[in-house]
């Protein structure tokens, strides 16, 4: 059961990983794809969360950091003209960052219960910045 979730992970992770940007697309189209595979990781992790160990959800959270550092990227060295002059993703990415540092610290530390209140208001965060960028596609 065990090799069957990992293969299911790093199936799962190699899809995000490898998910094609569309060809042509904008910059702003680039940053929302960056986005949503940031979010499809972050579901991961909460799964992994609810079907293994601590070990292997540190390690489905840190590809979601990952994930979101490609964000980070993308706002860093190709802002969308959309978002141009708006430090306030930029504040969004590292409250994001933050509270992922954070949920690693409880997830080594802690129960499974605190892994998921560390975890939960991430999504909320993200969920929020897929909003405001979907709202200037």
């Amino acid at each position: 059961m065990a090799m069957i979730r990992a293969a299911r992970t790093i199936f799962l992770v190699l899809i995000v990983s490898a998910a094609p940007l569309a060809a042509g697309a904008g910059d702003l189209e680039d940053f929302a794809d960056a986005v949503e595979r940031a979010e499809l990781q972050y579901r991961m992790a909460l799964r992994t969360l609810e079907s293994s160990g601590r070990k292997e959800t540190a390690a489905e959270v840190r590809l979601f950091r990952e994930a979101l550092q490609d964000v980070i990227e993308r706002l860093d060295s190709h802002r969308p003209a959309q978002l141009e002059g708006d430090s306030s993703y930029a504040a969004a990415m590292m409250q994001i960052d933050m509270a992922i540092v954070g949920a690693l610290i409880v997830i080594d530390i802690g129960s499974r219960e605190s892994a998921r209140a560390a975890l939960e208001p991430i999504g909320e965060k993200l969920a929020k910045l897929r909003e405001r960028v979907d709202q200037q596609q």
